[in-house]
């Protein structure tokens, strides 16, 4: 019989004074009235948000969400800082290398205001905690490793039947770029997405695939052969320290028009479902809409601008 999911809770003690004023900048940019307004502080007050991995960007996402004024975060995530998390990850510092990365981003959020309860889920999403993680969420962001395939798959099943749960969003970045997609409940799922068995084993092959099925965009140096050198040679995958903020940003703008009912016109401009996605790159400013097909979007990017026949 398989154990129940183990969850640590940091329970928060709510101040509406304190609550209202730690808030109030961010009023002005939640409806069109101030009865709007109030309104969605109220839906982010009350919603439940589930972030899926703590990582890179996952762990100061939590920390934004509580930022907006979300009062319940659930935070997932098995893994414990090392060494390297510190360029880029929310929580990972010389103090913290060895500890669990979602206690520890629970602890930071925790210190924010006090009135933010946190359900940590230490032994990260497994695939009989995935619905227990999902249950009573509003939204539901997978910042997973993406070869976790199993664990994936359980994740995105519980969210499909969840009743409540208005959403899933992911992010990922590569070279000075970010990407966003939005998973719906009657669009292409993941494990169709993927087309990949929930037990096999990873190869070179798979990890090229994956790659391409979630960050498709090339960035413009150094070329594909060279960063796969350095994977290879590191057994790493290079992440710009910077490039982590990018996501962030996104996920956190479209995470707020979706709990408070914004997405879509007279507000915003939908973020298509999936397999489109959205893509922004800092060093050479190219944005928009794409589509994931298992190729690369822009396959001669850095050949054509250092000139390489």
């Amino acid at each position: 019989m398989l154990k129940k999911a183990r969850i640590v809770t940091l329970e928060g003690v709510f101040n509406e004074k304190i609550y209202d004023e730690r808030v109030s900048r961010s009023g002005c940019f939640l409806g069109n009235t101030v009865l709007e307004q109030v309104a969605n502080q109220a839906k982010l007050s009350n919603a439940v948000v589930g972030v899926a991995g703590a990582g890179g960007i996952g762990g100061a996402v939590a920390l934004g969400l509580a930022r907006l004024g979300v009062r319940h975060i659930k935070i997932a995530d098995p893994d414990s800082f090392e060494i390297s998390n510190i360029n880029r990850q929310f929580g990972a510092s010389v103090n913290t290398v060895g500890r669990n990365k979602a206690l520890v981003v629970a602890e930071e959020v925790h210190k924010l205001a006090g009135d933010v309860t946190i359900e940590v889920f230490p032994e990260g999403i497994q695939k009989h905690t995935a619905d227990a993680f999902v249950e009573n969420c509003d939204l539901v962001l997978d910042q997973m490793d993406f070869y976790s395939i199993g664990e994936r798959y359980a994740l995105h099943r519980a969210y499909r039947k969840s009743e409540k749960c208005k959403g899933m969003l992911a992010s990922s970045v590569v070279g000075w770029g970010a990407n966003i997609y939005k998973f719906e409940k009657d669009g292409l799922t993941l494990e169709d997405f993927y087309g990949i068995p929930e037990d096999v084993q990873m190869t070179p092959d798979l990890v090229d695939k994956l790659v391409k099925l979630q960050a498709s965009y090339q960035p413009r140096f150094p070329s594909i052969p060279d960063i796969y050198g350095w994977m290879q040679d590191t057994g790493n995958v290079p992440i710009l320290s910077i490039a982590p903020t990018a996501s962030h940003y996104l996920i956190l703008c479209r995470s707020t028009l979706m709990l408070c009912d914004l997405e879509g016109a007279p507000y915003s401009t939908p973020l298509p479902a999936m397999p489109k996605y959205y893509w922004f790159d800092g060093s050479t400013f190219d944005n928009g809409i794409y589509e994931f097909n298992g190729e690369w979007a822009n396959p001669d990017e850095h050949r054509k601008h250092f000139n390489i026949a």
